[in-house]
């Protein structure tokens, strides 16, 4: 099961340009380096009022890919503390990069921010609501013909760094399947 550590807090109220991204990217790679495995650090944003473009796409986009390449590790990141102006901007730079990042609201509810199919967040909801999610529970919530296409699915939501595959266990009349956890 997922951890979540303490939050990496932005201190400042503007951030801008690719360099001081870069500047708060290194920093955050040395806390996620510095974290044990199985973790979700969340970054809050709640001092800062503006993030231009080039500061999302240097700081958050490349800190996602360096997180989906696995070289950290088992270790996610989530954002909280936004204001709507900001899950905008972040947003539209994830989008640009076909990245997502969950956004964790104040009522611990949980939003994608990025690009994302409808039946993709359908499912990623689904498996906050279970705590869990497998294949099956993708095809019979679904009303799916095809356990691989389920199966695709909770791939794609994996690779997006929004999911995390935990363990597998035996289905009942033989076979195996896997267990996914949500990121959040």
């Amino acid at each position: 099961m997922l951890k979540k550590v303490s939050s990496y807090i932005l201190e400042k109220d503007i951030l801008s340009g690719r360099q001081e991204g870069a500047q708060y990217r290194e920093a955050l790679i040395k806390r996620l380096e510095g974290e044990a495995s199985d973790v979700v650090l969340p970054i809050d944003f709640g001092k800062v009022k503006v993030v231009d473009f080039s500061f999302a796409d240097e700081f958050l986009c490349r800190i996602i890919r360096r997180v989906l390449s696995g070289d950290l590790g088992e270790k996610y990141i989530i954002v909280e503390s936004m204001t709507d102006s900001l899950k905008e901007n972040i947003g539209m730079a994830l989008k640009e990069r076909e990245l997502a990042c969950i956004y964790v609201k104040s009522d611990s509810g949980a939003e994608i921010l990025g690009k994302i199919s409808d039946e993709l967040k359908k499912t990623y909801l689904a498996a906050v609501d279970k705590g869990k999610i497998t294949a099956r529970d993708v095809q019979e919530f679904d009303n799916m013909d095809n356990i691989s296409a389920a199966s695709n699915r909770l791939t794609r939501l994996k690779d997006l760094g929004l999911l995390r595959k935990t363990t597998d266990e035996v289905i009942t009349g033989g076979g195996r399947q896997y267990v996914y956890e949500p990121v959040k």
